[in-house]
């Protein structure tokens, strides 16, 4: 089974970080490869969502079950869908003025063809992944900082 870590310690706080993986609905607009995300159902503490995740000609949607433990926490688990076995987990650590993520990424596809080909990429797309998470963060952060020196009448 496929594992990979990822650590980046980013200038940002540990709930600024847990709100961008805890907003699963805005996957789609800078998650690689995933092309979209309805949800069924959201609260405090857990969120049930259809992803759809590609790859060249492979394109497949799977049920998440994402369980928030805020701000220092973000599991995700796939419940139905092509996949065996996924798990992601987010932890973040506030270290000074800044915060330590923790990216574990842990999966099977049911389909050893799909598993064969998404172990070719897997290193890559969870580095692409804690990529895609810090631009993210950082482009929210500016809009936050743009619209609070530049309030709108």
């Amino acid at each position: 089974m496929p594992r990979h870590e990822e650590q980046a310690t980013l200038a940002y706080g540990a709930d600024e970080l847990f709100a961008v993986v805890a907003d699963v609905k805005d996957y789609p607009l800078f998650v690689p490869w995933c092309s979209g995300a309805r949800i069924h159902r959201e609260d405090q503490r857990e969120i049930l969502a259809d992803l759809v995740i590609g790859f060249g000609p492979f394109q497949e949607s799977f049920t998440s079950q994402v369980t928030l433990d805020p701000p220092r926490q973000v599991l995700v688990r796939a419940v139905e869908g092509p996949l065996e076995h996924l798990t992601n987990t987010w932890t973040f650590t506030p270290v000074n003025a800044a915060t330590r993520v923790d990216l574990i990424v842990d999966f099977r596809f049911k389909s050893h063809l799909l598993d064969h080909v998404a172990n070719g990429m897997f290193h890559e797309a969870a580095t692409r992944m804690m990529g895609a998470f810090e631009s993210r963060v950082h482009l929210l952060h500016m809009m936050r900082r743009r619209a609070a020196q530049h309030p709108s009448s």
